[in-house]
């Protein structure tokens, strides 16, 4: 399967007492099934999957493959500390219908770039569905450079790659050096339209949560009509909420808020995250307006 478009990563919602809220998980997947992005990613950063407990991220795993029921490809976020962990987690997402997994480097220890040619190949050799190479120094410690993921491009199953390093030379580095053997999702919120110019093909996205008919018609006016000025001016619409939730540090309690707004499910955020504080929601009001209109 090709794994292309807008692939939202989705949040985790929590319940006051700190248990997985698996029914509005279901009613956020459903909601975005409907309104037409390409594809779901759970159990990314924005899904706090460092955060939850082993049992809770297969209860997500078959609560929303059952909610899709294969109306979209699901992606789901397999990252471990260990490479054996991280099989673990991508077996079962396999097991359980997924179409590919995401994986980050281990994100305490920071592996040298043999390691990390060893860890991805792994995990790919050890499933048979697609594996997106996740890169975001911020988040794991360590940068997979241009070299390392040509080296990767050439191992069976690893087709895609999440490229977050905010530096879109990256893409054309990757683009280079792989000859184009890997599909590239742009993984920095305001850096889409950028990434899509200079040859992404995908978009793991954070604001298609709240925004999903947005983001997905960005995508195609850039990458399926190829209509820039359209595209441009779209985008510049959006920037304003694709920088906070990119840069204010509080990614995942700006859309739990929201989507509490919306009528959907948001829930409360793990511990030792706090509550948004009123100036905060006040901000993101603000951002939303002109789309609530």
């Amino acid at each position: 399967m090709s794994l292309h478009g807008v692939y939202v990563v989705t949040v985790t919602p929590f319940t006051a007492d700190g248990n997985v809220d698996l029914a509005g998980i279901a009613k956020n997947a459903d909601w975005l099934v409907r309104q037409g992005v390409h594809g779901l990613l759970p159990l990314g950063s924005t899904g706090e999957f460092a955060s939850l407990e082993d049992d809770d991220k297969k209860a997500i795993v078959d609560t929303v493959i059952k909610t899709v029921a294969g109306r979209i490809p699901v992606v789901f976020g397999a990252t471990a500390e260990t490479t054996e962990k991280a099989i673990a987690n991508a077996r079962y997402a396999e097991r359980a219908g997924a179409a590919g997994v995401l994986v980050l480097p281990s994100y305490y220890y920071s592996p040298d770039q043999e390691e990390l040619y060893e860890h991805y190949r792994r995990i790919a050799g050890a499933i048979g569905i697609p594996l997106m190479i996740y890169n975001n120094p911020s988040s794991s410690k360590v940068d997979i450079l241009a070299d390392t993921v040509a080296r990767l491009s050439q191992v069976p199953g690893i087709q895609c790659i999440k490229e977050s390093t905010g530096d879109i030379r990256r893409i054309t580095e990757v683009r280079l050096k792989t000859a184009d053997k890997l599909t590239v999702f742009c993984g920095w919120e305001d850096m889409a339209y950028e990434s899509f110019v200079m040859g992404a093909k995908g978009w793991v996205c954070v604001l298609g949560n709240i925004l999903p008919k947005e983001c997905v018609e960005l995508y195609d006016l850039v990458v399926v009509k190829k209509d820039l000025q359209a595209g441009w001016a779209l985008y510049q619409k959006l920037l304003p909420l694709l920088r906070y939730l990119e840069y204010a540090g509080k990614t995942q309690k700006a859309l739990k808020y929201a989507l509490d707004g919306m009528g959907l499910a948001g829930g409360h955020t793990s511990s030792p995250r706090r509550a948004l504080d009123p100036e905060d929601k006040a901000i993101i009001d603000s951002l939303l307006a002109d789309f609530r209109k």
